[in-house]
């Protein structure tokens, strides 16, 4: 066996990453956002993924 290039796990992870976002692209499956959308309408839809996608850091306590 060889040494291990510590690049290669990195190099493995972004293959997979990479893999896995190109079979997403590929489903017929509409998107969370849009399943949201048909099931409680535009605004709650909006709404609640405006705040899922919100800073949720609690104020003083600075970047953990």
């Amino acid at each position: 066996m060889g040494a291990m290039n510590a690049a290669e796990p990195q190099a493995r992870a972004l293959t997979r990453i990479l893999h896995d976002c190109a079979r997403l692209e590929d489903d017929d499956q509409p998107t969370g956002a849009t399943r949201l959308r048909h099931a409680l309408g535009e605004e709650l839809a909006r709404l609640l993924l405006s705040a899922l996608a919100g800073d949720h850091r609690r104020a003083g306590l600075g970047a953990v």
